[in-house]
């Protein structure tokens, strides 16, 4: 059966606001199949086990209905997916996440979506919702929250092309025990210093550092005073191309300000090994210094996640 029951055009109709803005040189039937994926697993939190899993977690006092992934609209014109989530898992900021079949590229779209979910998440307190869309649009009030910053990878791994070694040691851990203490100190305090940033920039945990280990995509960094920072990725195809993920590029305080790293992630990309020819990641709108690091190694923006606060709308 396919997800939450759709008719196959209705479950297809998933890839028309994506191939509207697809960036040259993607697959078009690719990225269409990518989108229809990505329903599949939007369904997957459909289920009332799944839902009760995710409220003790976060430890929030929603009902099971509330959490769970739902069809707001299911029609030829429109078919619309929504569910709960909550900012950097704060309890504190709940959000609605909606995936629509049709473009939200205009405020005549945003209000029409905004009375959907406004209605069906009475009593949540959610402080808004988001949707992925074309970068660039003038949409307000809608804030721009995460952008995805893509290009070559082999341009990314010649674009800057420093010799780190002179002053750096790098290495390439098995094991993600090896760095995670070290780092996960270095971050909290980064968190401490930049509360501007830290609802939005997560730590990455052990998991998540041993998963890009075992792919070969993690790359830690040391000198003379001993740990300095890291580069992390995963394989993560990107509108169902083949790519490299960026999960986290971190130096610590006394590396910061030195324009170092640019340098760093095009190491990191000239020593992996996965065979990709892209690379991309998702990096939030108001975290400028990874956005131009990411501009200088070629990357740029190709998809736009907006946030539309409710205390705003009438």
């Amino acid at each position: 059966m396919n997800a939450f029951g759709l008719p196959d055009h209705q479950l297809a109709a998933f890839a028309h606001p994506v191939l509207g803005y697809l960036p040259a040189g993607y697959d078009a039937g690719d990225a269409a199949q990518a989108e229809i994926d990505d329903v599949g697993s939007l369904a997957a939190l459909a289920s009332p086990e799944v839902a009760a899993a995710r409220i003790g977690r976060l430890g929030v006092g929603v009902s099971s209905r509330d959490m769970t992934e739902r069809l707001l609209e299911a029609s030829d014109e429109r078919t619309v997916v929504s569910g709960l989530r909550y900012r950097n898992l704060d309890p504190g900021f709940p959000f609605v996440a909606v995936k629509t079949t049709a473009r939200v590229s205009d405020a005549e779209a945003v209000d029409a979506v905004a009375a959907q979910v406004t209605e069906a998440y009475r009593g949540v307190g959610a402080r808004g919702f988001t949707f992925w869309e074309q970068p660039g649009l003038e949409l307000s009030p809608a804030e721009n929250w995460t952008t995805v910053m893509a290009g070559s990878l082999g341009a990314a791994a010649r674009a800057d092309d420093r010799d780190l070694t002179g002053t750096l040691r790098i290495s390439w851990p098995e094991a993600a025990a090896e760095v995670f203490a070290h780092y996960q100190h270095e971050h909290q305090a980064w968190r401490s210093d930049a509360p501007e940033l830290a609802s939005f920039v997560s730590e990455s945990d052990q998991e998540g550092l041993q998963d890009a280990a075992d792919q070969g995509l993690l790359m830690s960094l040391g000198d003379d005073h001993g740990f300095a920072g890291l580069a992390a990725a995963t394989i993560s195809p990107l509108f169902g191309r083949r790519a490299v993920c960026m999960l986290d590029m971190f130096l610590t305080e006394r590396l910061r300000g030195k324009g170092l790293a640019p340098a760093v992630q095009s190491s990191f990309l000239t020593g992996q090994r996965s065979g990709a020819d892209t690379v991309w990641g998702h990096i939030h709108a108001g975290n400028l210094p990874s956005l131009r690091t990411a501009q200088m190694l070629g990357r740029w923006p190709v998809q736009q996640e907006y946030f539309v606060p409710f205390s705003t709308r009438s």
